[in-house]
Parts: structure tokens; C-alpha cells; sequence
């Protein structure tokens, strides 16, 4: 099981924007370094990689609303695909008020490779992100349910890219007062860290209220919620550039609110899962999970 959750795992991080162009990610960075107004390029330059990560770090949460008791669990992958969005595969830098030159449209991390600008750092030429992670939700005492997400990958000179978090839900279907009410609800909390060599780290909290009911007869479930998230990202530019005079640079997400809908399909020990959510970025989560 655990062999084949991780070679699922790496399969899904080959087709990560992270995983195939971290080279081509630090080496753009430390370009960005060397320009003029090196904070502010840096800032619109990363500003949709956070985003997009903000996004993917509060995604594929949850499948269903109710709490598994405890010994019960479900162990697999989730992942979650962001389509970046045109108009944040550029960004515009404004001059100093003293400056001689105009405003400038430059590619994004994500945007051109091949930039027309003179002198623009290049992006990767990419419009998707995508982040897959091993995830477990296991049973507790008293409606309770703890999640647990991971991935690592090591990128050689670069170093890892690490996933690392979890979180925990309460089931609200006992407040209830109606017997075999139809529709289960809960609320969730949870945090995860990404870090990306020595360089970048970045975190996400999300919080959201579920609810889901089943289909009579069919083994699907439909399960949807509100959630919010608030995420932050910090390049350490020491570690770009020595002595750089910069220090850590945080670079909020303007992620807030989102919603999601989804279909989930069990059958036996095994469950398939996914949902499109609607927020800052759209996306859409995927899931597939072992049962019990």
C-alpha cells in the first residue's frame, strides 16, 4: 500500500510546474534580485504563485461531511489543479516617481519564457499548477476527525519540495434536531506548510463548513461548502543572493473566500473523489483513497 501511494505520488508531481521547473524558479529569482526596484519586481513577479499555492494548500479537504469513528480512516492521494488565470501571467511595474521610464508589462513566474521586454526575467511558460499529497483522515472520540497531508520530493541541487499538514473536523449532523435528517453537516480547521529548498516557505490556513448527503440506492455521495483561507509566502533572498539587503520578503495570497461541489463514488474499500471550487483561483480537487 505504502509503495503504491508513493510511486501515485511522485507520478502526480511530474506533472507539477514545482517539480519540473525548480531550477528555472531559483535561477529567475535570483535574476529578479539584480534588477531595479528589486522588491516590487519581486513582489508582482511571485505574487501569482502564491496565489495559486494559497489555493491548492486549502483544497481537496474534504470529501464528505460526516466524522469516520475511530478505528475507521481513509488513506490515499488528493491533488489539486489551479489554471492560472491570463491576466496574471503578467504584471505591471510602476516607476519611481523619479524614474525617467514608463510602466513596464512583465511575465509573471508563470508567464513567457521568452519575454519581448528588454532585460525582463522570464517566467516558466506555464498556466496550471498543479499539487498532489498523501492524505489520511482518521477517526476520533466524540465526532472529531484529524487530517494528515505529506509530500516531499528532492530535487538534487535545489533541494526538497515539502508538504507537511493536517487538520481536524467536528461533525454537527447530533446538533440536529431532526431525526435521520438527510444531509450531514461539519466544520473544519486546518494548516500546511510548503517549503521549496532553503528559499521559500509559505503557509495556508483554511477553515470551512461541509455539508453532503447521499444518492438513494447509487454508492455517490454529493458533498459541497464554503470555506475561506488565509496564506502568506516568504523568499529568503540571503539564500538567492548572499548579503542581499532585502531579507525575507512576504508576499500574502489574496485568497478569501471560496466554494465547492462535488461527487464522491465508493465502492467496497475504495472511494473516488472530486470537486471544482470557485474562490480567488478556480480549481479543481481530485481524490483517491482506500477506505475503511
Amino acid at each position: 500500500m505504502k509503495r503504491s501511494l508513493t510511486i501515485l505520488l511522485l507520478l502526480c508531481m511530474a506533472g507539477s510546474p514545482a517539480f519540473l521547473r525548480a531550477g528555472d524558479f531559483e535561477s529567475n529569482l535570483t535574476n529578479v534580485l539584480s534588477q531595479t526596484q528589486a522588491k516590487d519586481y519581486l513582489k508582482g513577479y511571485v505574487q501569482p504563485f502564491s496565489n495559486a499555492l494559497g489555493t491548492a494548500l486549502g483544497g481537496a479537504l474534504f470529501h464528505r461531511a460526516y466524522s469516520k469513528t475511530l478505528p475507521r480512516f481513509d488513506i490515499g492521494v488528493s491533488a489539486v489543479f489551479v489554471p492560472i488565470p491570463g491576466e496574471d501571467l503578467t504584471f505591471v511595474l510602476n516607476p519611481p516617481p523619479e524614474a525617467s521610464y514608463t510602466s513596464k508589462t512583465l511575465p509573471t513566474i508563470f508567464g513567457d519564457d521568452k519575454p519581448t521586454e528588454p532585460g525582463a526575467v522570464p517566467g516558466i511558460n506555464q498556466d496550471k499548477f498543479l499539487l498532489p499529497m498523501l492524505h489520511a483522515n482518521i477517526g476520533l472520540f466524540g465526532n472529531f476527525e484529524a487530517t494528515i497531508r505529506f509530500a516531499k520530493v528532492n530535487l538534487g541541487d535545489y533541494g526538497d519540495l515539502a508538504v507537511y499538514g493536517g487538520g481536524i473536523k467536528y461533525e454537527l449532523s447530533d446538533l440536529i434536531p431532526i431525526p435521520m435528517f438527510p444531509i450531514d453537516f461539519g466544520v473544519q480547521a486546518a494548516y500546511h506548510k510548503f517549503t521549496l529548498g532553503e528559499f521559500l516557505d509559505a503557509g495556508t490556513f483554511s477553515m470551512n463548513l461541509q455539508a453532503s448527503g447521499s444518492i438513494p440506492i447509487l454508492p455517490i455521495d454529493i458533498y459541497g461548502g464554503v470555506g475561506y483561507d488565509v496564506s502568506s509566502l516568504t523568499i529568503k533572498t540571503d539564500k538567492l543572493v548572499s548579503g542581499s539587503d532585502l531579507g525575507d520578503v512576504a508576499i500574502d495570497g489574496k485568497n478569501s473566500f471560496r466554494l465547492n461541489a462535488g461527487i464522491s463514488f465508493t465502492l467496497l474499500f475504495f472511494n473516488l473523489h472530486a470537486d471544482y471550487n470557485i474562490g480567488k483561483y478556480k480549481s479543481i480537487a481530485l481524490g483517491a483513497m482506500f477506505v475503511l
